[in-house]
C-alpha cells in the first residue's frame, strides 16, 4: 500500500467531505502501478482499491488530481448506492462535478506526456507450412497448431515457428 502526496491526500479528503464519506481515505488503499502504460488508473470499488499508473507522479500534478479523483468517484458511487449498470453514470458523474472537474472517461495528455509513455511493443511468432507456405501470426509460438490443408491432404501439417522481433528490438 502507498501513501499519497500530502497535498494530493488533502484534496481528497475535501472530495471526500463533499461526497458524504468522510471516512472514504481510510476505508481506500493506493498503489502506483508501473505496468500502466495507456490507462492513467484503475480501481476495484468492492475492495476499495486504487490503481494509478507512477508515470502521473512525473506528469502534470492536475492530470494526477484528476485520475484520483475519477478512480475514487468510483468507490464512492459503490459506497453510497452499491453496484450500479453504467460506472460512469449520472451519480459519478455528480461526484466527479462536486469535485471540480468535468466527469470524462478519458483524460487528455499533452503531447510531451504523450511521447514519455512507450508503449512496449511485443515479438510475434511466425508459424509458417514449409509445404503450402501458409502463415499464421501469434503473440505466442503454438507448436499445437497444424496447417488444416495439409492436413486434409493426409500430411502431418506441422508448422515452423520463428520469432519476429519486435520493430523497436535491435538485433541481437
Amino acid at each position: 500500500m502507498t501513501t499519497l502526496p500530502a497535498d494530493l491526500r488533502a484534496r481528497a479528503e475535501g472530495w471526500a467531505e463533499r461526497w458524504g464519506l468522510p471516512d472514504l481515505l481510510e476505508r481506500v488503499s493506493f498503489d502506483f502501478n508501473d505496468r500502466f502504460r495507456t490507462t492513467l488508473g484503475r480501481c476495484n470499488p468492492y475492495h476499495g482499491q486504487v490503481r494509478l499508473a507512477s508515470f502521473l507522479l512525473e506528469q502534470d500534478p492536475e492530470l494526477l488530481a484528476e485520475a484520483l479523483c475519477h478512480e475514487l468517484a468510483h468507490v464512492a458511487v459503490y459506497r453510497l448506492h452499491g453496484f450500479v449498470d453504467h460506472p460512469h453514470g449520472p451519480e459519478w458523474k455528480r461526484l466527479v462535478a462536486r469535485a471540480g472537474f468535468f466527469p470524462r472517461t478519458r483524460a487528455q495528455m499533452g503531447e510531451a506526456a504523450r511521447r514519455r509513455i512507450r508503449v512496449p511493443t511485443r515479438a510475434r511468432w511466425e508459424h509458417r507450412c514449409p509445404v503450402c507456405q501458409m502463415v499464421r501470426i501469434g503473440g505466442r509460438p503454438v507448436p499445437e497448431w497444424r496447417c488444416a490443408d495439409c492436413l486434409d491432404a493426409g500430411l502431418s501439417g506441422e508448422m515452423v515457428i520463428t520469432r519476429i522481433p519486435p520493430p523497436d528490438e535491435s538485433p541481437r
